[in-house]
Order: structure tokens, then sequence, then C-alpha cells
């Protein structure tokens, strides 16, 4: 999936750090917490892995967080970023 400005990447690595390998699943609730805080309680996410670099270092969750039909903004992910890099995920 080709970058995009509502999109929230994610290195899997941290999340392997964090979470254990694959298990990205167990990361799931801590970022849709994220999410909400800065969008608001009703907001949702969809999530997307992107591994089409060769190396595994560069591989990421894609995250697209939505409200009412609406993408983050670039404010709003920014935000949510800075409290991913606070968790060690960013």
């Amino acid at each position: 999936m080709p970058a995009s400005p509502t999109l929230l990447p994610i290195p899997l690595r941290l999340l392997d750090d964090r979470y254990g390998p694959g298990n990205v699943d167990e990361a799931e609730d801590t970022l849709v917490e994220i999410v909400q805080a800065v969008m608001g309680a009703q907001a949702t996410c969809s999530f997307d892995v992107d591994t089409r670099h060769a190396n595994p270092w560069f591989h990421q969750l894609l995250l697209e967080p939505t409200a009412a039909g609406k993408v983050a903004t670039p404010e709003q992910l920014q935000a949510m970023a800075a409290r991913l890099v606070a968790l060690g995920l960013g």
C-alpha cells in the first residue's frame, strides 16, 4: 500500500519488541485507545500491513483512523504519533 497522508505507519519491529513476534493483534486495543483519545470515543481504525520491502526492518503496520466517516487530520495524526513515541512504538 503506498504511503498516504491519512495513514499512521508503525514499524512492525517495534510492535514485535513490545508484544512479541507476530502478535500485532495484541497491540490492537492500545492502538484503538490512542485513536479514540485523539479523535473521540466513536473513532475507529482499519489496519493493513506493508511488507513490500525486502528487508523486514522496514515492514509496517498502517493504521487508518476515522471518525464519523472522516479521516484523521494531519494534526490528529501528529498527536497520535506522539503518543506512539511515548510508548516506544514510533
